[in-house]
């Protein structure tokens, strides 16, 4: 069996042209109510990997299995009320069992964060995570048409018993931002370069990912997702995935004193090369324009490279791209596992379909002038510890491959530009290997900062109609 996807929310397999974002988070008090306005307005939902029009706003909902729950009647302790006899577990336990959400301790410290990372410093006063329901992800093409139809769903949510959280350091009051009109975030890269195409029909094409990466309710020996068996529950999961939604601070006047502080050690570059965009190349292993390190390690094109279709085999010690650069740590492509790993994903390093947008104004200067800015990431898979806490534990510890063990403290250290250096005992330098044989090792910084991470389910749009109480055909 293969997926339709015109059945899968295109939040996750279509690109919106529309420029404006909001993610509203509900708490859902009054089931039957709170499926009113589900009617009323998951009626939109597209479906299929071709987007919306950006003249009209475009909606999806993803929910927490607490939330779910409500809406389906079932205890969310024991999901036996659907299928009598499934019992328990018909869905991944770190999203089931409250005691592995992000935001609790365990689970924190697993993933690597503390200190300023810690969860008690997410979100904002008062907002309970353990509450965040309903997702509603909101693109607008225009500031009026994105204040007029916030103004509507705010009101008829409110209707119906809705109770939303909000974030007073957004304008919005809500997640929200844009996606800049020229596709380069705060830290100057350009965005969206690397993308996930999936296989929709088990072609094997190459450069595709197998669509189990991204759906659940297609469970077989290489992609083992929750519910393996079929039943009611394989079919209502069927077509969905899961969501995180990550709030992530951006220290852009750090990363640039860090640039400038570092250029004098770098020498011997080619005549004309500038130093700072040099070593933020290395740290990211994309020029800022999108082109990889891997085709063009010594100097950015004059025109944007924005192929994908290029590894690492013939970079072992990272020499073009660094073993702890950013994309080479997130994507290893053909880069060799650990022994442990190559048995666990057996297909590959694990892929997540990543989707996102920027919040708050640039930075203007190197000065940091106090304002709130970063990125708000959506990460879509099928699995939520083997494809993103893998992936986030990578990034605080690289000892994923055997290659980090040729480095000094190799398997200690962290993604160059999104490692949190306040994890304990992580080693943060940067290792850049040099034509000569040998490597800048350059005390790295904090870059990034977690202010929130929480995860949600966006069914089919069938099992939205479900969700919402939909009669169906009289």
């Amino acid at each position: 069996m293969t997926p339709d996807p015109e059945n899968v929310q295109s939040l996750a397999i279509a690109r919106y042209p529309h420029r404006y974002r909001v993610i509203l988070l509900f708490r859902i008090d009054a089931a039957a109510r709170a499926q009113t306005f589900l009617r009323r307005w998951a009626g939109n939902v597209q479906g299929g990997p071709t987007p919306a029009a950006d003249a009209e706003a475009a909606y999806h909902f993803a929910f927490s299995w607490a939330g779910m729950a409500q809406l389906l009647g079932v205890d969310a302790h024991a999901a036996d009320r659907l299928d009598p006899d499934a019992g328990a577990g018909q869905m991944e336990g770190f999203f089931t069992d409250p005691a592995e959400a992000p935001h609790r301790l365990a689970t924190a410290v697993d993933l690597g964060f503390s200190g300023a990372n810690s969860p008690e410093h997410w979100w904002a006063p008062g907002v309970d995570p353990d509450a965040f329901h309903m997702a509603m992800f909101c693109y607008f093409s225009d500031e009026a048409q994105k204040t007029e139809t916030l103004r509507r769903i705010r009101h008829e949510a409110s209707g119906a018993g809705l109770h939303e959280w909000q974030f007073p350091s957004f304008a919005d009051k809500a997640l929200s931002g844009h996606i800049p009109s020229d596709g380069v975030l705060h830290f100057g890269f350009r965005d969206g370069v690397s993308k996930v195409e999936i296989d929709w029909d088990e072609a094997g094409a190459r450069g595709k990912t197998d669509f189990r990466e991204l759906l659940l309710g297609y469970s077989n020996l290489t992609y083992p997702t929750m519910p393996v068996d079929p039943g009611p529950w394989n079919a209502f999961l069927r077509d969905g995935y899961y969501v995180g939604t990550a709030w992530l601070y951006q220290d852009v006047a750090a990363f640039n004193h860090f640039l400038a502080d570092s250029a004098a050690a770098v020498q011997h570059l080619p005549a004309g090369s500038d130093r700072q965009e040099w070593l933020a190349a290395k740290l990211v292993g994309r020029w800022r324009d999108g082109s990889p390190l891997a085709a063009h390690p010594d100097r950015q094109p004059d025109a944007p490279d924005l192929a994908n279709d290029f590894g690492y085999g013939d970079d072992e010690t990272g020499e073009k791209t660094p073993l702890f650069s950013h994309i080479r740590v997130c994507n290893t492509r053909d880069q060799e596992l650990s022994a442990p790993n190559r048995q666990r994903f057996r297909n590959g390093p694990p892929r997540l379909v990543r989707r996102g947008f920027s919040y708050g104004p640039p930075l203007a200067g190197s000065v940091d002038d106090g304002r709130d800015r970063g990125l708000v990431g959506i990460f879509a898979c099928a699995r939520i510890n083997e494809q993103l806490y893998t992936i986030i534990r990578w990034m605080q510890e690289t000892g994923f491959s055997d290659r980090f063990y040729d480095v000094k403290q190799g398997w200690r250290r962290q993604d160059s530009m999104f490692g949190l250096r306040d994890k304990p005992k992580a080693f943060a330098s940067a290792h850049i290997p040099l034509a000569d044989g040998t490597a800048l090792d350059l005390p790295l910084r904090d870059f990034i900062r977690y202010k929130g991470l929480s995860l949600f389910f966006a069914p089919s749009l069938a099992s939205l109609k479900i969700l919402a109480g939909d009669p169906g055909p009289a």
